[in-house]
């Protein structure tokens, strides 16, 4: 298995081309906003040298016997689904972000789904993802899910947009493979991924036969352009300064990929065309990586949470009760959040010919009640943290000699804290709260809008044993028969 550095050098020699602040640049892990993303993940291949953590990280393919990282793990049981959401808490905690190692998520779904189509059209799909498993497993690849659409007019159909090209489509097929054209957008960690899986996002039917397409491409693929996106107070780190940053190690980064007439051959290719299987995939991937959400916001709560009692602490407030209070209203969100992302894995079950995905309702559950309760987590480390927290003078004033001892005076807090400690951790508040590590957006739509999730709760709700059960007892208790 790579370390990080190992990591770090793969994704180098790949040579990622990336158009941003105005221009294009060769070698994306120049640019400091993505070097600091790519070093998250690395950060995630050195768990495996852990020998305090790599018990955990390190397990067994299922597919070959051989040790892999759990990153590349199709779960084969409920622990190991128990054991995503505990990973991803620990990641995220240490990282105090996202650690774009999600990509797992998509395994069960595409082996479950994979081995339908090839029953009922007799392809070979199941058996393409399953070499392309072997190869990232073997390989220890980072791997990055490329789902999101333009989408166009969401009121019509993809095969009736006045752009074809509003969802990723086939545009031609040959002999040796096929050529895509679109776009993926909103695509986290994609500079730096050694592979591009490509997943519909949305349900397709008939005439959407060429919009119905999965498959894998290397992330540096001839006719991808990766072009940058802009984001909250992405620029610090071009400003050379590092209190502004809030967190000084790790970054996030995405980028809008396009899909110039990229040539797939026919073995990386796992749907093509079968309209009716994009509405499973997208159903099963929910229930597969919604859960995750549980730890991956708990993680990243964990932080937020550390950071605003030492605020508190710095403050002189740590022992006042109602500040304690809002703490401990904030641990006890944190704690749901993850508690519903365990629950959803412990009632997880197996998909024949794949692995074990987490209970669908309980998993969207999860996915909805975060969207909405790290609102209520920013707004109390807010309250908590005070006015400076959009107030506070930047590094380069801190560091100005002429004002620099007035700063350091009437910035500070407890007298035993230097006033640059509260400083950073402000930053460090902001940068979680709503700075480019910002948890909100993140937690409202990665994975999946809130809404989105209403709507496989519904549904998914309708076919529960317990459900009828319901109804029948609604009846009986009202008098009406039953």
């Amino acid at each position: 298995m790579k370390t990080g550095k190992e990591y770090l050098e793969s994704i180098k020699k790949m040579n990622f081309s990336l158009y941003i602040d105005g221009g294009k640049i060769n070698n994306a892990l120049e640019h400091p906003s993505v070097k600091a993303a790519a070093n998250a993940v690395a950060a995630t291949y050195d768990l495996a040298q852990d020998k305090e953590r790599h018990y955990k990280i390190i397990t067994k393919s299922h597919l070959t016997g051989e040790a892999i990282s759990f990153f590349q793990h199709v779960p084969q049981s409920v622990d190991d689904l128990v054991a995503k959401v505990s990973i991803t808490r620990y990641c995220n905690r240490s990282l105090g972000m996202c650690s774009f190692r999600c990509i797992q998520n998509s395994y069960a779904p595409m082996l479950h789904v994979t081995h339908k189509i090839d029953s009922k059209y007799g392809t070979s799909y199941h058996h393409n993802f399953t070499e392309w498993l072997k190869y990232v497993q073997k390989n220890d690849l980072m791997a990055c899910p490329a789902i999101t659409d333009p989408k166009g007019n969401r009121k019509i159909p993809a095969h009736k947009q006045p752009d074809p090209d509003m969802y990723l489509r086939v545009v031609e097929k040959r002999k040796d493979g096929i050529v895509l054209r679109g776009a993926k957008l909103h695509q986290t960690g994609a500079m730096f991924s050694h592979e591009k899986l490509v997943l519909p996002s949305t349900t397709h039917r008939k005439g959407d036969e060429a919009y119905a397409v999965a498959c894998a491409v290397p992330g540096n693929a001839e006719g991808i352009i990766h072009i940058s996106v802009r984001q909250s107070q992405d620029d610090r780190r071009q400003e050379g300064v590092e209190i502004d940053l809030g967190n000084i190690k790790y970054g996030v980064h995405e980028c809008i990929v396009i899909f110039d007439n990229v040539f797939v051959p026919w073995e990386r290719v796992f749907m093509c065309g079968e309209v009716e299987y994009p509405d499973e995939i997208v159903g099963l991937f929910g229930a597969s990586h919604r859960p995750t959400t549980g730890g991956c916001k708990a993680g990243w709560a964990d932080v937020l949470v550390a950071a605003v009692q030492l605020m508190a602490q710095y403050n002189g407030l740590d022992q006042v009760a109602h500040v304690k209070d809002k703490i401990a209203d904030m641990i006890a969100i944190t704690e749901t959040m993850y508690s519903c992302g365990i629950a959803a894995a412990v009632r997880g079950f197996e998909l024949p010919h794949a692995g074990y995905v987490s209970d669908p309702v309980l998993a969207n559950n999860t996915k909805y009640y975060a969207s909405k309760a790290v609102f209520d987590l920013i707004r109390l480390a807010e309250d908590i943290t005070g006015g400076i927290l959009a107030c506070c003078p930047s590094e380069k004033e801190m560091k100005n000699p002429e004002i620099a001892p007035y700063l350091e005076r009437f910035l500070k807090g407890v007298d035993e804290v230097p006033a640059e400690h509260r400083v950073r951790i402000v930053r460090l508040i902001e940068n979680i709260s709503w700075g480019l590590g910002s948890i909100l957006h993140s937690a409202t739509h990665g994975g999946g809008s809130g809404q989105a999730c209403k709507m496989m709760l519904y549904e998914f709700s309708k076919v529960q044993p317990h459900r009828e059960m319901a109804i029948k007892s609604a009846k009986a208790l009202a008098g009406i028969p039953v």
